[in-house]
């Protein structure tokens, strides 16, 4: 018997170094891409931030704008109330416009950006009231009708299995936005007078808008994704898929709630600062320790309750957020102040910011596939803007006649009003985003 040599395989001919190499690389070059989509994705939500931070350190100036100008409850309750109305009238026709410039969504963002900032330069350097009141509305329309259809709409679509979660994100985000800002707000107004800090906005909103651009730009799964979405589409095509949606009772009942939950927030944000001013008598810093301590607990609170969506469904999500809201402000009203008014604001912030999320993430659920998401969102925040801006005015004159702790007592009432409206919601989820796409596929196959 003869012995044969076996002939080494092709793969033992090539040098081990090689193959290492081959495998380090393509590992090398997903986790590049992986790393590309995170930076993205995470300069969306800082931009968000910045957005927040002004924003609500903008209530921290508010009672020193009230005193210097002599503003009484009503024409400080019509400051928040021109930003909050110009938005959301804008974010209806800047849904629209966004599903239409898919492609051009990062310009937009950046845009957004940037007229931020001049709204707030135009407050610093003009510091009168007619002024502040357009520039306030400059800067409602540069978030609501410009930031959020953008980015809620391309978060949406980049991550649809999470989206729940990632739209908390980002809401949260905007309390993290909110914490620093009130807390660094509270801190300089201390050695700065509130001009310079509005001032600041400008060259800071212009930096962040051309990191925006050069970032998610170059990152290789949104550079795809924003060539996907630059098929054309009519306009009227658009309008009757929307309409079509729009016949949907989820859907409908999340627009009701959109409103009832915007009423029911009674500008808390604008009203809490000048409570603590007028009954506790704190000064700028206790205000700016309170409203961080407002929104921190949102920023625990939220990806995990839009986590639980995802998980589940949106429904009991909503309505446990909305009772808790109803019972923690009734509480508030009976403690009077002291320390458990301080705990009661921290508890408020666990259930306040998480809502509007879930309600998003369950309207984009019901328009899977339909590439409104632009849309949706722009109907959505301007519903829920415009009769959130009415309602510090309300607050504002139940305020004069029946004193400050109206406020509790209000958002308690309309919390709850809200929240058995939300129990005749439909189960919206995972399950129904799969047969909306589903539904629209074999509307597709017919067409």
């Amino acid at each position: 018997m003869y012995l044969t040599r076996a002939k080494p395989c092709a793969s033992c001919l090539v040098p081990k170094g090689v193959t290492i190499d081959r495998t380090s690389n393509s590992r090398i070059a997903a986790a590049s891409e992986k790393g590309g989509d995170r930076v993205a994705a995470a300069s969306v939500i800082a931009g968000h931030a910045l957005h927040h931070a002004y924003d609500h350190g903008l209530y921290v100036i508010l009672p020193v704008l009230y005193t210097e100008l002599g503003l009484t409850p009503v024409a400080a309750g019509l400051m928040d109330t021109v930003r909050r109305v110009s938005s959301g009238a804008a974010a209806i026709g800047g849904g629209l416009l966004v599903d239409q410039l898919q492609h051009r969504r990062i310009l937009i963002l950046c845009v957004s950006m940037v007229t931020m900032g001049l709204g707030y330069l135009i407050m610093g350097l003009v510091p009168a009231y007619l002024v502040i009141l357009v520039a306030l509305g400059l800067v409602g329309i540069s978030h609501q009708s410009l930031w959020h259809p953008s980015a809620l709409s391309l978060l949406s679509q980049r991550y649809p299995e999470r989206r729940g979660f990632m739209m908390s994100v980002h809401r949260s985000s905007g309390n993290l936005g909110d914490t620093l800002g009130s807390l660094a707000v509270g801190a300089l107004m201390l050695v700065l007078a509130w001009q310079g800090i509005l001032l600041a906005a400008f060259p800071l909103t212009l930096g962040v808008a051309l990191l925006l651009w050069l970032v998610i730009r170059r990152a290789p799964g949104w550079e795809e994704f924003q060539t996907r979405s630059r098929t054309p589409r009519h306009v009227g095509e658009q309008l009757r898929s929307l309409r079509e949606l729009l016949r949907n009772r989820g859907l409908l009942l999340l627009f009701l709630l959109a409103s009832v939950s915007g009423l029911g927030q009674g500008g808390f944000q604008l009203w809490l600062p000048i409570y603590l001013q007028e009954t506790q008598g704190m000064g700028s810093f206790g205000i700016g320790l309170h409203m961080a301590l407002l929104t921190t607990m949102g920023i625990a609170t939220g990806p995990f309750v839009g986590a639980l969506s995802d998980r589940f469904t949106r429904k009991p999500i909503i309505v446990m957020l909305l009772a808790g809201k109803a019972i923690v402000a009734t509480l508030m009203g009976l403690s009077g102040g002291g320390l458990m008014l301080t705990i009661f604001v921290g508890l408020m912030g666990a259930f306040m910011f998480g809502g509007h999320a879930v309600i998003d993430a369950g309207a984009l659920d019901l328009g899977e596939g339909r590439r409104l998401e632009g849309s949706l969102i722009g109907l959505l925040w301007g519903n829920n803007a415009l009769f959130l801006g009415f309602a510090p005015l309300i607050v504002g004159l139940l305020m004069t006649s029946f004193g400050y702790s109206t406020l509790f007592w209000y958002m308690a009432a309309m919390n709850g009003l809200a929240s058995l409206v939300a129990l005749m919601l439909p189960a919206i989820g995972r399950s129904s985003a799969s047969s909306q796409v589903s539904a629209v596929s074999r509307a597709n196959d017919v067409q």
